[in-house]
């Protein structure tokens, strides 16, 4: 799965897959980890499935 945290703007929104039991939360942790790494905030949040990645900063 390739992870879109690096392309996104401030204010833009990514979606995300999470069918499958510990999807979402693993999408979670790699946008975390990737914004620790290279100084960014992203907020997640999963809704029937899709998870949707925001850039705040």
């Amino acid at each position: 799965m390739i992870y879109p945290m690096g392309t996104l703007e401030v204010g833009e929104v990514a979606t995300m897959p999470a069918d499958k039991p510990g999807l979402a939360k693993r999408t979670t942790r790699n946008a975390s980890q990737y914004g620790i790494r290279n100084g960014k905030t992203f907020k997640c949040r999963t809704i029937n499935g899709v998870t949707f990645i925001t850039r705040l900063t």
